[in-house]
């Protein structure tokens, strides 16, 4: 259960290390860097284009765990969160290519959302409300043992994973710079894979 979504949301935080890795290049701390690569930065935005809609096949898989009316919205949501995650990521590798192309290297993650902000912040914002309510719909049917997962695993969803790892990574400024951005992808590896070993 979960294992294509498990495969995908790998693939998309490497696609998320190649991205930050572009834009952190040149900061002050961040030397040790590679200097930017177009190639990099290609690959690192395909991959997440490509991988991050396949979250919602990642879902299904979880979602056929858990019982209606459970199993259609974490679908649903999964679905749709994984379209706009993937539009989101693509558009943040064209901004760090525009950054880059203009000059603009060694480019924080914040700076990045301050002048994309328009563009970046109301897709991210549907992922984050798609991401609330498909999280709270797993854990109640999974809290109600309305599934096929331990109870303990309502705990485990990816609203929660995601603020965790938030959480770890405002500790440090290479967390920061890299852990903080790619949390929800990072949060994916680890609900999917939790949710393939704990199926029954």
């Amino acid at each position: 259960m979960g294992r294509i979504g498990l495969v995908a949301a790998i693939a998309a935080t490497a696609g998320d290390l190649l991205l930050l890795a572009t834009s952190n290049a040149g900061r002050p701390g961040f030397e040790w860097l590679p200097a930017p690569s177009e190639s990099a930065l290609l690959v690192g935005t395909y991959l997440g284009v490509l991988a991050i809609p396949c979250y919602g096949l990642g879902y299904r898989d979880v979602a056929r765990g858990l019982s209606p009316p459970y199993r259609g919205v974490v679908v649903a949501l999964g679905v749709a969160g994984g379209v706009l995650g993937g539009t989101t990521h693509g558009l943040t590798g064209l901004a760090i290519h525009v950054e880059s192309t203009g000059g603009m290297t060694g480019t924080d993650p914040v700076t990045l959302l301050a002048r994309y902000g328009a563009y970046l912040l109301p897709l991210w914002a549907l992922v984050a409300a798609g991401l609330v309510i498909g999280s709270t719909a797993f854990s109640l049917g999974v809290a109600r043992g309305r599934s096929s997962m331990p109870r303990w695993m309502a705990l485990a969803n990816p609203a929660v994973l995601t603020l965790a790892i938030v959480l770890a990574g405002t500790t440090s400024e290479i967390g920061r710079a890299f852990l903080v951005p790619a949390a929800p992808n990072v949060a994916h590896v680890a609900f999917f894979a939790l949710a393939a070993a704990t199926s029954k």
